[in-house]
C-alpha cells in the first residue's frame, strides 16, 4: 500500500513540476499581451486573453497547493477584470502593478522549482479507495454449499433444488462427516439441521465449533422442526443468518443463499473531465483514478457530446472558463438533449465570484467546486452524485419484478453490441426465451405464483450465464439474452443447460408441487443483416420450438434444428 501511495504522490509531484516549468512561458505571454493592450473596444479580446492567463495560473497553482502563487495570480486577474470594466484605469501605475504581480509569480515559481518537497501537495492519506470486493463471490461463480441433515429424503430434495440454481452442493448425513469436510475446505455457506442423534442442539454447537476452527463465521442457514424462541436465539448466537422451518421449500433456501453468498461486483464509477488546462485535468483525473474511478479526459468541449454518447459516464466534471465555449454554455448544450437531462454536471473552477457561480449553476448544473478543493472533498462530491445517477439509471433500465434489463434497455444494448461486432468483425448470439404454458400457471395457481416463476427464471439466467452476457425481460413471460463472442454451438450448450436446470426447479402452490419448462430460439450474428433481422430470426426459432413440442432450444436457420 505504501508503494502504491508513493507512486500516486510521485505522479502528482511530476504534474506539479511540469506546471511550474511552464509558468515562465505563461508569464512571457502575459507581458506580451500587456504590452499591446490598448484602451477602447478593440482591446477587449486581448484583455480577455490576458485575464484568462492569470485565471488559469490561479486555478492550476491552487490545485497543486501553491497558495502564494495562486494568490498573486488572483490579484493580477482582479486588476485586469477592473480594467475590462473601466478602461480608463489603463495607466503607467496600473501596468507597473500588474508587472509587480508577474515578477512575484515568477519568483514564487522559481522557488517552487527549487523546493519540490511533496509536502506542498494535498494529502492523499484519506482519499477513498475502491471497495475490496475482488475476493468475494460474484453471481456467476460456482458457490460451494454444504448441506447436513440426518433425513435422507430431505437432503436429497434440497440437493436437487440447489443444484438447479447453480450451486455446488455437497451433502452430509452426519455431523462428523461435515466436520471433516470443513477441515479440508471451508464452504461458502452451510445449510444445517438443528436436531441430530447427538442432541437437540447438536447442529447449533457444531456451527459454533466451525467458527473456532476456521477463525471465521461461515454463513449458515439453520433448518429445523423446532421453531421456539430458544432455538432461534441459540441459532443467532451460533452465527446463523437464517432459521427456516422444515416445512419450507427449496426456493426459500435459494433466496437466502443468494443473499448470503452473492456479491455482484460493482462497476467503477465513470467520470468525464472537461478542462482546457491539460495539467489540471491530469491532476484531478489522477486523484479520481486513485479512488478506483474510471476517468475520461478531453480538453476540447466540442468533443463532449461524442464522448457522452460512446462512454456513458455517470458524471461530467468541467471547468467554467474555457476558450470558444464557456462551461455554462456547454452545460446548456448538454441539457438540451433529453438523454442527458439527468446526468450530474459539476463545475470545477477557480472562479470565486458568487454571482458568476450562481449564473453557471442556473443552467442546470449540480454543484460548483473550487480548484483548491482537497482530494477527499473532490472524491466525495463525485461519488455521491455518481451514485445517485447510477440509481436513477437503474430505475430507468431495470424491470421492477425481475431486476433484469427492461425491453428498451436490452434492445439498446443489442444494437450497441451488434454495431461493435460489425466494427471488430466479432460475433454474438441472441436468444429469445418463453415460459411454456405460462397463462395456465397464472390461471391455476394465481399471479403471485406466476411472478415467482418469472423471478426464479431470472435468477437462473443471471447465475448460469457468463458474466459478460446481457439478460433482459423482453415482455410478459418472454426474456432476451445477448451472448457476447459466442459461437452458436457454445450458445446452445449454455442455453440447453439452463433449460434443463429450470425444468428441475420445483414450485409449490396450494399444497401442490409443479414444475415449468421453457422454449428457446437462438440466432447468430453475423449471419443476418442487422438487429431487426437478428430479432426476427430468434423469434421465428422460438415459435418453431413452441410448435415442435416446447421445452427445447431451436437454432435459427434453413429448416431449423433443435436440441
Amino acid at each position: 500500500m505504501t508503494n502504491h501511495v508513493s507512486a500516486h504522490a510521485a505522479r502528482l509531484s511530476k504534474l506539479r513540476g511540469m506546471f511550474v516549468a511552464q509558468v515562465p512561458s505563461k508569464l512571457t505571454e502575459a507581458r506580451d499581451l500587456l504590452a499591446v493592450v490598448k484602451k477602447g473596444d478593440d482591446s477587449n479580446e486581448l484583455t480577455s486573453q490576458l485575464k484568462r492567463v492569470f485565471h488559469n495560473l490561479k486555478g492550476t497553482s491552487a490545485s497543486f497547493g501553491l497558495k502564494e502563487l495562486s494568490g498573486e495570480a488572483e490579484a493580477a486577474e482582479m486588476l485586469i477584470d477592473h480594467l475590462m470594466r473601466q478602461p480608463g484605469l489603463y495607466t503607467i501605475d496600473f501596468i507597473n502593478e500588474v508587472l509587480q504581480h508577474i515578477a512575484k509569480i515568477d519568483h514564487l515559481a522559481a522557488q517552487s522549482a527549487r523546493d519540490m518537497a511533496p509536502s506542498v501537495l494535498p494529502s492523499i492519506d484519506k482519499v477513498f479507495t475502491p471497495t475490496a470486493h475482488n475476493q468475494q463471490k460474484d453471481i456467476n461463480s460456482r458457490r460451494t454449499i454444504y448441506v447436513c441433515d440426518d433425513d435422507d429424503v430431505q437432503i436429497r430434495q434440497i440437493n436437487s433444488q440447489l443444484t438447479c440454481f447453480g450451486y455446488d452442493v455437497h451433502c452430509f448425513l452426519t455431523i462428523d462427516s461435515l466436520r471433516q469436510a470443513v477441515r479440508k475446505q471451508k464452504p461458502d455457506a452451510v445449510v444445517m439441521d438443528v436436531v441430530f442423534p447427538e442432541g437437540e442442539d447438536a447442529g447449533l454447537k457444531v456451527v459454533a465449533e466451525f467458527r473456532e476452527m476456521t477463525g471465521e463465521v461461515i454463513p449458515t442457514i439453520f433448518i429445523s422442526g423446532r421453531s421456539d424462541f430458544q432455538a432461534r436465539l441459540q441459532a443467532v448466537k451460533a452465527g446463523g443468518k437464517a432459521f427456516l422451518n422444515k416445512t419450507m421449500h427449496g426456493l426459500d433456501i435459494v433466496e437466502h443463499l443468494d443473499a448470503l453468498t452473492t456479491t455482484v461486483k460493482p462497476e467503477p464509477y465513470s467520470v468525464l473531465v472537461i478542462d482546457d488546462e491539460p495539467l489540471v485535468a491530469a491532476y484531478h483525473a489522477s486523484i479520481l483514478e486513485e479512488a478506483g474511478i474510471i476517468v475520461h479526459v478531453t480538453h476540447n468541449p466540442s468533443a463532449a457530446l461524442v464522448m457522452l454518447r460512446e462512454l456513458r459516464p455517470e458524471l461530467v466534471l468541467m471547468d467554467v472558463h474555457m476558450p470558444d465555449c464557456e462551461g455554462y454554455e456547454l452545460a446548456q448544450v448538454i441539457r438540451q438533449m433529453p438523454e442527458y437531462v439527468s446526468i450530474p454536471i459539476i463545475y470545477l473552477s477557480s472562479e470565486t465570484d458568487a454571482a458568476i457561480q450562481r449564473s453557471a449553476l442556473a443552467v442546470g448544473a449540480d454543484g460548483f467546486l473550487i480548484k483548491s478543493i482537497t482530494p477527499e472533498e473532490l472524491i466525495s462530491a463525485v461519488v455521491v452524485r455518481a451514485e445517485r445517477m447510477r440509481t436513477l439509471r437503474s430505475l430507468m433500465v431495470r424491470d421492477s419484478l425481475t431486476g433484469l434489463y427492461n425491453h428498451t434497455a436490452i434492445m439498446q444494448f443489442l444494437e450497441g453490441e451488434v454495431a461493435g461486432s460489425r466494427r471488430r468483425k466479432g460475433r454474438l448470439c441472441f436468444a429469445m426465451i418463453d415460459v411454456d404454458h405460462f397463462k395456465k400457471v397464472n390461471d391455476t395457481y394465481g399471479h403471485p405464483v406466476g411472478d415467482q416463476v418469472l423471478i426464479s427464471l431470472a435468477r437462473i439466467l443471471k447465475q448460469q450465464l457468463r458474466q459478460n452476457d446481457l439478460v433482459g425481460r423482453y415482455g410478459g413471460e418472454e426474456f432476451a439474452v445477448v451472448l457476447l463472442d459466442a459461437t452458436i454451438e457454445k450458445a446452445c450448450e449454455l442455453l440447453n443447460a439452463l433449460r434443463e436446470d429450470f425444468g428441475g426447479v420445483k414450485f409449490w402452490a396450494n399444497d401442490q408441487e409443479f414444475s415449468v419448462t421453457i422454449s428457446i430460439g437462438v440466432a447468430q450474428y453475423p449471419g443476418c443483416e442487422g438487429v431487426g433481422a437478428l430479432c426476427e430470426l430468434a423469434d421465428n426459432a422460438l415459435y418453431a420450438a413452441k410448435r415442435g413440442g416446447r421445452n427445447r432450444v431451436m437454432i435459427a436457420g434453413p429448416g431449423g434444428t433443435f436440441l
